[in-house]
């Protein structure tokens, strides 16, 4: 009789919601529905568009699309998700189909999730409803059936995107340092072949956009005097973000003595591709990696 009214007492109080149940948890899910559970829930990344930064190139999207849509369509999990979540056929896709799974997919790519005990962790930049230049950071975690829990939404600027040079950095030809504002599509200049070896290389792409308000730079000042002003995104030429870096760490064989963020005054900011397999040039004798070149990093 004691047994029967102790479960009788546990039954009433689980019921009375003196004991909080588990949680049900249903059918786990893949790691690109997890992503699309929390893109329908906390919205799309604002984020560094490679079709559009640092400078948006007329058809290269629909070209990058129908060039990537192989690669894409061979991830056998990530591409039955994206026809799915988009209700797309099974079948053979037109170019503009394409495009809408391209542009999925990049989307996919700007959300990383971090395994956090059972449930995966997230945080990225999202355009609030306070306006077109208002960005929230939007921190939480998904639970493995996709149940999306946000845990802080935080005021955040616009992304750092790689935009390039300051107007008055001088790039290295063969005739000397020219102001990258004067570089033009032809010009020769300094490049790396493969072995590390400077060769002079005709440009073949410059770029230019406007420096979007509040832009910040990284002012660079390497141990032998050398000295860059060049936004946070832009690459070493080994392959590093110059936001990345810090003091003591070395660049093209010298340790850095000064780094730091500093507003840039100009109104747009600048870069060059010479022709060759690196995509590299000097910049205030630094050695760096073009930002036009789709190819590298």
């Amino acid at each position: 009789m004691k047994r029967v009214l102790a479960a009788l007492f546990a039954i009433a109080a689980i019921a009375c919601g003196s004991a909080t149940p588990a949680p049900v948890v249903g059918s786990p899910l893949s790691i690109t529905q997890l992503k699309f559970a929390v893109l329908d829930s906390v919205g799309t990344p604002v984020y560094c568009d490679s079709d559009y930064y640092p400078v948006a190139r007329p058809g290269s999207e629909l070209a990058n699309a129908i060039s990537r849509y192989p690669e894409i369509r061979a991830d056998t999990e990530l591409y039955s998700a994206i026809v799915a979540h988009e209700h797309l056929p099974s079948g053979d896709l037109t170019d503009e189909q394409k495009l809408s799974v391209y542009r999925v997919w990049k989307l996919l790519r700007a959300v990383a999730l971090t395994k956090t005990g059972s449930d995966y962790s997230f945080s990225y930049r999202v355009q609030s409803n306070g306006g077109t230049a208002s960005y929230l950071m939007v921190a939480g975690t998904v639970r493995v059936d996709g149940v999306v829990t946000v845990s802080d939404r935080t005021p955040s600027g616009p992304p750092n995107c790689p935009i390039c040079l300051a107007a008055a950095t001088l790039i290295a030809t063969p005739n000397g340092p020219v102001r990258v504002t004067d570089i033009r599509t032809g010009m020769l200049v300094w490049t790396a072949a493969v072995d590390g070896t400077k060769v002079a290389a005709p440009v073949v792409a410059i770029g230019s956009m406007e420096a979007p308000a509040g832009h910040t730079m990284v002012h660079l000042v390497l141990a032998d005097g050398r000295e860059l002003l060049a936004s946070p995104g832009h690459w070493t030429s080994d392959g590093r973000q110059l936001g990345a870096l810090a003091v003591g760490d070395r660049v093209d064989g010298a340790t850095i003595n000064q780094w730091e963020l500093t507003p840039y005054l100009e109104d747009r900011t600048y870069d060059l591709l010479p022709a060759g397999p690196t995509g590299t040039y000097w910049a205030n004798g630094i050695h760096l990696s073009s930002t036009l070149a789709t190819h590298v990093h």
